[in-house]
């Protein structure tokens, strides 16, 4: 029978940060993963098929737990300026971060840099111990604490378990969260590709009728692509062969970046969004994607996913440095709910509402579109104010973000 403060399970990037800020508060924690990541980070290697375009609400996170440092000696790559537009009209939106007095509007990174530059001080740090290729079958929430039961039948009894295991969280299912889910049907189709045209240090939008189409820039001519389609032509692209996926990518993106001269990989899934009905039961609580999914056309999934982790640590240690009261029960967690809740309903309508208003389904709603969006990009304190939300984040911040 092991015994620890805090369990987490799942070692991405939003279990792998909530174990180590966790860890450097003085909590005692076990990190649940069923793979040992990869540690060594080879600059050569082919560009990554994931990525996530971070904030600098993000880029704080990490830079308080000092990862940060580790992450720059890999690979990464930031992005000045943004470009959005539709392929039936002239109408373009442009943010600048000269415009809102910033050097940049975020970073774009591997997964794989991010993951392997947290498990680099995980492995180091005294308080965590990690668990590889062990299953939980069965978890139990008493009244004093939490009891996790294995496959391998190693037990482990614990304060709050942290399910940090993706969108079909089976750490959710387990302690019967359900969530309300609407399938997008849509797909996105993501990879990194190299260019003909240099990327000019910009991420490029473009809206048609199939959905929308961006280029996430990275260096030596190199983008990410996110591209969005309905979901039934999800196979038609993974199953193209390099020549013609290069020929779908360059009418896709209306050849803003000229030719396509390279593929380093690609991969697709569906996109639906899901909300947990409750992020928190006593000793128990839902992170990031188990919590909650976005559509990634503005790449705040990863983002909302750190502050919630954060957000969680900095409720349960300032309620264990304030009192002597169980610090895991679930009024205490329930402020980190309350907390959180709110913001990430917003992003997700916001995504929603961003998407619906770029449907080209409708020719009253075209016009008003073209008309709208050139009217928004002369609007330079409300189009400011709106990247300075989406780049340093909203409202009340963790301090871990600021």
């Amino acid at each position: 029978m092991m015994e620890s403060d805090i369990v987490v399970v799942g070692g991405g990037m939003v279990g792998a940060t909530t174990a180590l800020d966790f860890a450097q508060n003085g909590f005692k924690v076990v990190l649940l993963e069923k793979n040992k990541p990869e540690l060594v980070w080879n600059p050569k290697e082919d560009y990554q098929t994931r990525v996530s375009a971070l904030t600098r609400a993000s880029e704080n996170i990490f830079r308080n737990l000092g990862v940060w440092s580790s992450i720059e000696k890999k690979r990464y790559h930031a992005f000045t300026d943004m470009h959005v537009w539709e392929d039936i009209s002239d109408a373009e939106i442009h943010f600048s971060a000269v415009e809102i007095g910033e050097k940049n509007l975020g970073f774009v990174v591997e997964n794989d840099v991010i993951v392997a530059s947290l498990w680099g001080a995980i492995l180091k740090h005294d308080n965590i111990v990690p668990v590889f290729g062990e299953a939980i079958n069965k978890i139990d929430l008493n009244k004093d604490n939490a009891s996790l039961t294995f496959d391998s039948e190693l037990q482990i009894t614990t304060k709050l378990v942290v399910a940090a295991d993706g969108a079909f969280s089976s750490t959710r299912r387990l302690v019967g969260i359900e969530t309300k889910e609407h399938d997008y049907q849509q797909c996105a189709i993501v990879g990194c590709v190299q260019t003909e045209l240099f990327n000019q240090n910009t991420c490029w939008q473009r809206y048609q009728n199939t959905g929308p189409f961006a280029y996430l820039a990275m260096e030596n001519n190199v983008s990410s692509i996110a591209w969005y389609l309905p979901v039934e032509k999800m196979e038609w692209a993974l199953n193209l062969d390099e020549e013609n996926f290069k020929l779908e990518v360059e009418r896709a993106s209306g050849a803003k970046l000229g030719k396509v001269e390279k593929v380093y990989g690609k991969a697709g899934f569906p996109l639906v969004r899901r909300h947990a009905v409750e992020y928190v039961k006593a000793h128990f609580a839902l992170v990031g994607d188990a919590a909650h999914t976005v559509h990634p056309q503005a790449g705040q999934g990863v983002n909302l996913g750190l502050l919630d982790a954060v957000a969680l640590v900095q409720v349960v240690s300032e309620e264990r440095q304030n009192t002597s009261k169980d610090w895991s029960r679930q009024s205490v967690l329930r402020r980190y709910e309350r907390w959180r809740k709110g913001d990430n309903v917003i992003v997700q309508r916001a995504m929603e509402g961003f998407d619906w208003l770029f449907e080209q389904n409708n020719a009253t709603k075209n016009t008003f579109r073209s008309s709208f969006v050139s009217f928004g990009n002369s609007l330079k304190r409300v189009k400011n104010w709106l990247m300075s939300q989406v780049l340093n984040g909203r409202g009340n911040l963790p301090n871990k973000a600021r």
